[in-house]
């Protein structure tokens, strides 16, 4: 089985709205049953329930209900057991392989996985307007189908 841990900050905006919108967008493709998605924060305060916002975009805007969502840890098992671990920024990326060397093959930029080629990251949309959230959750979209097409033609 595939496993995909989506990391921010928090675990409370882009991680959750990403892992979200990648199960749907693996159960229209009928991958859902090969591919394990999850997401997890750095600094997540376990438990929390997703932002506000996040959740008022992904009903408003997808159809997704977010309110089931608790934030979680980045733990060691995630880690281990994943096979690609994709990340909103580059500090994401260097403070889990400065911790964990041995997965820096597995853990990459979301937009650099998505085929952009860039050193950048997904805008941070906490503490800002709906708007923000919108358009976070929208560059993840894009970004999102451009990953799963790869790691299609990978697996």
């Amino acid at each position: 089985m595939y496993k995909v841990v989506f990391v921010c900050t928090g675990n409370t905006c882009r991680s959750p709205m990403a892992e979200a919108l990648f199960r749907a967008m693996l159960e229209e493709r009928g991958l859902q049953d090969r591919i394990i998605v999850s997401s997890a924060g750095i600094y997540a305060f376990e438990g929390e329930e997703a932002s506000p916002f996040a959740a008022e975009v992904m009903e408003k805007e997808y159809g997704i209900d977010l309110k089931p969502h608790r934030a979680r840890v980045l733990y060691d098992d995630d880690i281990r057991d994943a096979s690609l671990i994709l990340v909103m920024t580059k500090r994401h990326r260097d403070m889990i392989t400065d911790i964990y060397p041995d997965a820096e093959s597995k853990v990459h930029l979301l937009k650099e996985y998505a085929g952009l080629h860039e050193d950048t990251d997904v805008i941070d949309p906490y503490g800002h307007d709906y708007n923000t959230y919108k358009r976070c959750a929208r560059e993840l979209e894009d970004l999102l189908l451009a990953a799963l097409d790869r790691m299609i033609e990978s697996m």
